[in-house]
């Protein structure tokens, strides 16, 4: 009995801690699918897209000094603060832009386009993120990118080096009925060093689920015990 009833306390205060996490992580951000919505692949291959909340608030992601004030820091950007700015594919017009990145190679329009890895030894970086600005009635949006898959080759189900975009400022999730998909103003690159901290101040990412998970098998563990 007594093993039930720490099982049981042990469960519900880490879910309540876990949904507090959660909670935080999230608050200002939208989901990339929805009703009637899916820009969650929008950027090929990722494992993660967010928007910046409220959608209509046409925030710029400075990347003025020092580092802790850029925008996708001060926002938390997938729950980090450490995200360090490689450089933009700005000016996108019919034609390439003007590529600013040392990461990728970028190819293609303010619709659509390619971005080919550049950035030699893949083992330097823990996250690389594109994020997506446009012009009034959205916000940014952000893409964590599946680095292992993009450099996975062709013939073994990869990307060989090279993924896609599109733009993600379409009607719905935004709000400009009959005038989207939205060109793309530009598009940032950043990254995070390996080995760098995690979220805020150097948790780890998650915590919330890693949270659940101890306590699962904690839990386990003492059910197991429990029928012995």
């Amino acid at each position: 009995m007594l093993k039930k009833t720490i099982i049981s306390t042990l469960m519900s205060s880490t879910l309540i801690a876990g949904a507090m996490f959660t909670v935080n992580a999230n608050a200002s951000f939208a989901s990339c699918t929805g009703t009637g919505y899916d820009i969650s692949d929008n950027v090929t291959p990722n494992i993660g897209c967010t928007i910046l909340e409220p959608l209509n608030a046409n925030q710029n992601d400075s990347v003025s000094p020092p580092q802790s004030s850029f925008t996708v820091n001060e926002e938390a950007f997938f729950g980090f603060t450490n995200w360090s700015f490689d450089g933009k594919y700005d000016d996108i017009g019919n034609v390439s832009g003007t590529d600013g990145s040392s990461l990728f190679d970028f190819l293609g329009n303010n619709q659509s386009g390619t971005f080919t890895w550049i950035g030699g030894n893949i083992t330097d970086f823990s996250d690389i993120m594109l994020v997506f600005k446009d012009g009034g009635d959205t916000n940014l949006v952000g893409y964590l990118i599946n680095m292992p898959l993009l450099l996975t080759s062709l013939d073994d189900g990869g990307f060989g080096g090279t993924g896609t975009y599109t733009s993600p400022f379409e009607e719905p999730p935004f709000a400009f009925p009959g005038q989207g998909p939205r060109d793309i103003s530009h598009i940032s690159v950043y990254y995070r060093q390996n080995g760098g901290p995690g979220p805020g101040n150097g948790d780890v990412p998650e915590p919330g689920i890693l949270l659940l998970l101890g306590a699962g098998l904690i839990g386990l563990s003492l059910s197991r015990r429990g029928r012995v």
